[in-house]
């Protein structure tokens, strides 16, 4: 009888577990997104959907990983990336009216490691921006243009750095999250931030391997072990 009780739980608790996962985002500025799953590599173009009185409602399908990836992009150009896994339930605002994106949500520990890692993106881009604007601005006949480009490109370092330190403490916090995969892929400007194997080969190191122990078999963790040993053969 207590072996039946055992089997009886066991099936109440599969059959609780849901194939999907409810995703509910307010949306200013866009009046649609395309959804594109991210497998690996690849991307699958998944579905488009409208945005209804300020609402994006959807029930996002999980793969076989059972941690699965969606690529958001609003019709005005702004996008952004959500991780899904068993038992999430997602929301959030999503200001969509530019292409570099504002937003918040939460029900979700890849999608928050996600935005945690967007961030200092928005930030970078903000203060880049910026600094483009100032030097079309400043181009009166008294100014130093060597002066001016030689400020404008330390000021481009300083960024590239608190960017890069910005992304390592984000990833300290939950070293084994997959969706740290995508911290070790950005850029400020056009320049990656982890491209050095001398510099790099510690963060290789310790957050691949946290990676690569807990999701070996997963299609991201995969591409990010062929990254790593391409870059620690340079």
């Amino acid at each position: 009888m207590r072996f039946i009780a055992v089997i009886i739980v066991l099936l109440a608790n599969t059959s609780c577990t849901k194939d999907y996962v409810n995703v509910n985002f307010q949306v200013e500025g866009a009046s649609n997104a395309i959804i594109v799953r991210i497998d690996g590599e690849h991307t699958v173009p998944w579905d488009t959907i409208k945005v209804v009185e300020n609402q994006l409602k959807i029930n996002l399908p999980l793969d076989s990983t059972r941690k699965t990836f969606y690529y958001f992009l609003f019709n005005t150009g702004a996008s952004l990336r959500i991780g899904i896994e068993p038992n999430d339930d997602i929301s959030g605002y999503v200001d969509a009216s530019a292409s570099m994106t504002k937003y918040d949500l939460k029900g979700s520990k890849l999608s928050e490691q996600l935005l945690a890692l967007y961030k200092p993106v928005l930030e970078s881009s903000i203060i880049i921006d910026s600094l483009d604007e100032f030097r079309k601005l400043n181009k009166d006949i008294d100014s130093s243009q060597i002066n001016m480009e030689s400020r404008h490109y330390k000021c481009l370092e300083n960024r590239y750095f608190s960017h890069k330190n910005e992304i390592l403490k984000i990833m300290e916090i939950d070293s084994s999250n997959l969706s740290n995969v995508f911290g070790f892929f950005q850029k400020v400007a056009a320049a990656p931030l982890f491209t050095s194997k001398k510099e790099d080969y510690i963060y290789f190191q310790e957050f691949g391997d946290a990676i690569i122990k807990k999701h070996r078999n997963h299609p991201l963790a995969q591409i990010f072990i062929l990254e790593r040993k391409r870059m620690l053969r340079k």
